[in-house]
């Protein structure tokens, strides 16, 4: 009985190669695959018993672990009040209320993996649940849900929801009614970047977000499955480079190439050491980039130079960069980033400069910045910070400070007075009530 096109749940184990095969869909071969194969409940949908076996197409028995889950929930049903005629017809009651499933057709590199015809529920408490199927496909495929609603002088509405995993709480891939979508087109990575991505985010199969762009970009490379399945450390930071890439919409045409060899040129230059990137910088002269810092730039952490400076940047600065534990140089002056400037950054203890400065940054100075015990530059020129200067500063080797041009507060603190090496410092244009230090050290 192995091999025969019929799942036989007894040969459904490892040992007999899941029945040679027949309860799944990427590995059936015969007539009969998907047929009266355990499926008379799709979608747990009580009633369809009686159904014609041959009108279900399924693999309930699939377990595979080469084969992908998904689960597509069906959901939020529109309620028709049936007329005198419809219920005549069906026996009814007078304005009972009805809904139905569309048919649900699912296939995936030209083969059928689910078809189940409509269900019309003729209780309205039955219209208010949501049904949901989990089936098996091939990693790395390209997948079709087509939609057929039921029409009763017209046609019923409903939503369907697209998950990978097996329930209704996994990464989501796509949503929307029937209605507006009759057709759902959408791609499983290979097992590979599925399994390595998802650890970081769960929107990785959402082509709307940054993140299931970088994944679709990398599914359609030629070399990012290699790097996945022998150097997945390497291959982390090539997804933290595409997700970047996707935020910032670079012009730049060579994306495909090695993060180490000329990816991103011109718009973006890289340095790398044993392989892996050590400084990610945008060329100035590559054009005024546009976007957000993505908080992914913190999987590379063997960075030690982001310069990211005079572009149009908008957003935050991510609190996640400050878990960059060789970061020397952070440097993001000159674009429009607001918020705060996150306290977490005092936990880049080998941090040598940080420039924030032409920004559009508000709230307090971090006094936990007086961790930085290794930080010989700060510049936080020429945003909107208040309130006093940290009094902890005076603890660091600083040879250039500049907080001109802020509304900063209080008095200057004589702590200041202990920066020996202090070479260059400009506070002008703030509030404050005492200037506190020698204007020779300082011009204030």
């Amino acid at each position: 009985p192995i091999g025969n096109g019929r799942c036989d749940p007894y040969f459904n184990t490892e040992q007999y190669d899941w029945d040679g095969g027949d309860c799944c869909g990427g590995t059936c071969i015969g007539h009969f695959c998907g047929l009266n194969a355990g499926v008379s409940r799709p979608f747990g949908i009580v009633g369809d018993e009686q159904r014609d076996p041959y009108s279900i197409l399924g693999y309930k028995f699939c377990e595979d672990p080469t084969m992908a889950p998904l689960t597509i929930e069906l959901h939020n049903f529109e309620v028709l009040q049936t007329n005198e005629e419809y219920n005549a017809l069906t026996g009814n009651e007078e304005g009972a209320a009805i809904c139905s499933t569309s048919t649900v057709n699912v296939r995936c590199n030209g083969i059928s993996y689910l078809h189940f015809p409509t269900h019309t529920f003729t209780n309205a408490s039955d219209c208010a649940l949501s049904f949901s199927e989990t089936i098996h496909v091939p990693f790395g495929s390209e997948c079709q849900l087509s939609l057929n609603p039921a029409c009763f002088g017209r046609c019923l509405d409903h939503n369907v929801t697209i998950y990978y995993g097996s329930d209704t709480v996994s990464a989501p891939i796509q949503s929307g009614s029937v209605r507006k979508h009759i057709m759902f087109s959408f791609g499983v990575p290979s097992k590979c970047l599925t399994t390595s991505l998802l650890r970081y985010s769960s929107s990785i199969f959402d082509i709307s977000t940054h993140q299931g762009q970088a994944t679709n970009a990398l599914s359609n490379d030629v070399i990012s499955e290699f790097i996945c399945i022998e150097y997945n450390d390497l291959f982390i930071e090539r997804y933290a480079l595409a997700v970047f890439n996707a935020s910032l919409h670079f012009k730049s045409s060579n994306w495909a190439a090695y993060q180490c060899h000329g990816w991103g040129l011109p718009a973006v230059r890289t340095a790398c050491s044993n392989w892996s990137i050590t400084s990610l910088t945008l060329a100035i002269d590559a054009g005024n980039q546009i976007g957000t810092i993505p908080t992914e730039l913190a999987l590379l952490t063997n960075l030690d130079i982001l310069s990211l400076r005079l572009n149009s940047l908008t957003g935050t600065v991510p609190t996640e960069l400050a878990t960059l534990p060789l970061l020397v140089y952070l440097e993001i002056w000159g674009n429009q980033l607001t918020g705060i400037i996150p306290p977490e950054l005092g936990d880049l203890s080998s941090l040598l400069g940080l420039g924030l400065a032409f920004n559009d940054l508000t709230g307090t100075i971090p006094t936990e910045l007086g961790k930085l015990k290794n930080l010989t530059g700060i510049w936080l020129d020429d945003n909107f910070l208040t309130g006093p200067i940290p009094s902890e500063l005076g603890a660091l080797p600083i040879i250039s400070l500049n907080l001109s041009n802020n509304s900063l507060t209080g008095e200057i603190p004589l702590e200041l007075l202990a920066l020996t090496d202090l070479a260059i410092c400009n506070l002008q244009n703030n509030n404050f009530t005492d200037e506190g230090i020698a204007p020779d050290v300082c011009s204030v």
